[in-house]
């Protein structure tokens, strides 16, 4: 695998192999450079793996939504997503004090993480499926020398599938 810091710039593609797995893989050309695995469709934790390492993702709550990351096996949250449901979009808060913009378009087709100063750090397009799930990723420039990069970009599809799942399960519901 090839770290995340060497694909700036980089065609990247989020695909989903099999239609019936919620497993994912990032792809530079056929390569892949990343997975997440979603532990099933009752409940939203999730692992992801690339060359930098092993996180897990979770998310908590039913009004107010939160997610943590944490690496594999740690105790210690990286970094707290708040979901803002009104705004298509949410804050990645860090400990440190750094935060993060999260942003869908409204047919949830395009999704942008932006930093505090609306600045694109990765972006993700042509978001869509049905039996397979699929994006186009861009990781932006601003990006490359940013500590948490390994575990931004699976993150970022982890909302991405979450914001589906949660649409999937209005629609069902109505």
């Amino acid at each position: 695998m090839v770290r995340m810091s060497e694909l700036i710039a980089r065609e990247l593609h989020w695909v989903q192999p099999s239609g019936t797995k919620q497993y994912y893989e990032l792809q530079a050309g056929d390569v892949a450079v990343c997975s997440l695995h979603l532990d099933s469709s009752f409940n939203s934790r999730a692992t992801a793996v690339n060359e930098d390492g092993s996180w897990e993702f979770d998310r908590k709550g039913f009004w107010q939504r939160q997610a943590t990351i944490r690496a594999t096996g740690g105790m210690a949250d990286l970094a707290l997503y708040n979901a803002n449901t009104w705004r298509q979009g949410g804050t990645l808060t860090l400990p440190y004090g750094r935060n993060y913009l999260a942003k869908f378009n409204f047919w949830n087709t395009q999704f942008t993480l932006n930093n505090e100063h609306e600045q694109a750090l990765i972006s993700i397009t042509k978001i869509g499926g049905v039996f397979h799930y699929s994006g186009n990723v861009e990781i932006h420039s601003l990006a490359k020398n940013l500590p948490e990069l390994p575990w931004l970009v699976p993150f970022v599809w982890y909302l991405v599938m979450l914001q589906f799942r949660d649409s999937a399960a209005a629609v069902a519901a109505t």
